[in-house]
């Protein structure tokens, strides 16, 4: 019996039904709030470092090789605790990884203003990358199995409306921080910066406590009376222990992701986790060194920066209409595609206007496709594996993603510019178009397994 269909003797309903019944209550509201939050500091945390890249490259004498190495050192963190993490979720529950995932993103963020050269810089990122990663395979279970079905979809890509105000957030704290010359505070700045972006992940640890379980991971584990005090807390008014029976859960293994019905899906999901994140990280971890290096257009780095975010609000704002009215795979596959020649315009852009126009929609489509391979994800994968097929997805995600910063910096050393490198990150994401256009399967309607 599947967790989306635990019967109850006598007729009962299954937790997905009592979340239907009940539609958006007050609790979905905090829920998305809290989730959402602690995901500005997920962005702000990973896109940092390529603010005081400038600067790691002047205190250390870097080549494109060791910067590429120091800006994917969160990422690397991220892989191990995507894999890791996302599997001890589906054994002991979202909730304690929930919880302290963040507080151990926070401090080892805050330790990075400790650091003494580029191998101490690698390391305290790479910690602060396993709590990242953590976040990023429990937040869209939890919040997932929290939500109405028929809301799912949008609320999913509402979670990852948050990214762009997490790229806000660490342009201003760079302004704050760093200033136009990178030195607003001296040789210190660069540690002040680090502090200050731990501080409010500090602050969300507290505020995450106050959400509960998952009523589908408590369901599936016989702890019923748990599973009715939840749903009446999302709902708003009592539902019954008695409504609900323990359904036989079967054991389960990573392994069933790569066979049987489960691995055509995990496939083709995976190349598409990489060639988002390949051209997501790729670029933009490497923006502010190239705006500033390379270009010899007269536009401020953080006002551009600022375009570049506020490009990606209306991406995700068209995602939350468009994966409801098409579908999730016609949305995601779209956007791959019309990101990808947005961003070979920006790679060979020779005039301001073109620069900035292609910028904008490279920041439209490829976070508007990041917002509707979440409720995708969630969609395909069943209860029991749902927070290991978001780990497996991240893993090998930032497994690529790791490598896009070190490409970038490789092309770039061998080229002299980043032409072929932004080229590279074009090609990538029009690949990932097409995988999802042809090997995809559409989720919507489709209840939680």
């Amino acid at each position: 019996m599947s967790t989306a269909e635990i019967a109850a003797t006598g007729g009962g309903r299954g937790v997905e039904e009592v979340l239907r019944e009940h539609g958006l209550t007050r609790f979905h509201r905090k829920a998305v709030l809290v989730t959402g939050a602690a995901w500005t500091f997920v962005a702000m945390e990973i896109l940092l470092v390529g603010f005081v890249a400038p600067i790691f490259t002047g205190l250390w004498h870097l080549n494109g090789r060791m910067q590429g190495l120091v800006n994917s050192a969160a990422l690397a963190g991220s892989l191990v605790g995507s894999l890791t993490l996302g599997r001890l979720a589906d054994r002991i529950g979202r909730r304690a990884i929930f919880q302290y995932s963040i507080l151990w993103y926070a401090a080892f963020t805050a330790m990075t203003a400790l650091a003494w050269g580029p191998w101490s810089v690698m390391a305290f990122r790479f910690l602060a990358g396993l709590g990242l990663g953590g976040m990023l395979v429990v937040d869209p279970s939890m919040l997932a199995e929290y939500l109405p079905p028929q809301r799912r979809g949008r609320l999913l890509v509402f979670l990852d409306l948050w990214w762009p105000v997490g790229l806000l957030l660490a342009t201003g704290l760079s302004y704050v921080f760093l200033g136009p010359t990178f030195d607003r505070f001296g040789d210190w700045s660069w540690r002040y910066l680090f502090l200050a972006a731990a501080f409010p992940a500090f602050l969300a640890f507290f505020v995450r406590r106050t959400l509960p379980e998952s009523p589908y991971f408590l369901a599936r584990q016989g702890r019923t009376r748990e599973a009715a005090e939840v749903l009446t807390e999302i709902a708003g008014e009592p539902v019954e222990e008695r409504e609900f029976e323990a359904p036989e859960e079967p054991r389960s293994s990573v392994r069933d992701l790569l066979s049987g019905s489960l691995r055509g899906s995990a496939f083709a999901t995976g190349l598409i986790w990489i060639a988002l994140n390949v051209s997501y990280y790729g670029l933009f971890l490497w923006l502010p060194f190239v705006l500033q290096a390379e270009k010899s257009f007269t536009i401020n780095v953080y006002l551009l920066l600022t375009l570049s975010a506020l490009s990606q609000f209306p991406g995700y704002a068209a995602a939350i209409w468009l994966v409801e009215r098409i579908g999730r795979k016609p949305t995601l596959a779209t956007f791959l595609l019309l990101g990808g020649l947005s961003a070979y315009a920006f790679a060979v852009a020779d005039s301001e206007a073109v620069y900035v126009t292609a910028l904008f929609f490279v920041g439209f489509f490829n976070l508007g496709a990041w917002g509707a391979v979440y409720p995708y994800t969630a969609e395909l994968f069943p209860t029991r594996l749902r927070s290991s097929a978001f780990g497996l997805m991240e893993g090998v995600g930032k497994a690529a993603a790791i490598a896009g910063p070190y490409i970038f910096g490789n092309l770039k050393d061998a080229t002299g510019s980043t032409t072929w490198s932004l080229t590279f990150v074009a090609i990538v994401m029009v690949a990932g178009a097409a995988v999802a256009g042809i090997f995809g399967r559409e989720t919507r309607g489709e209840k939680f397994a």
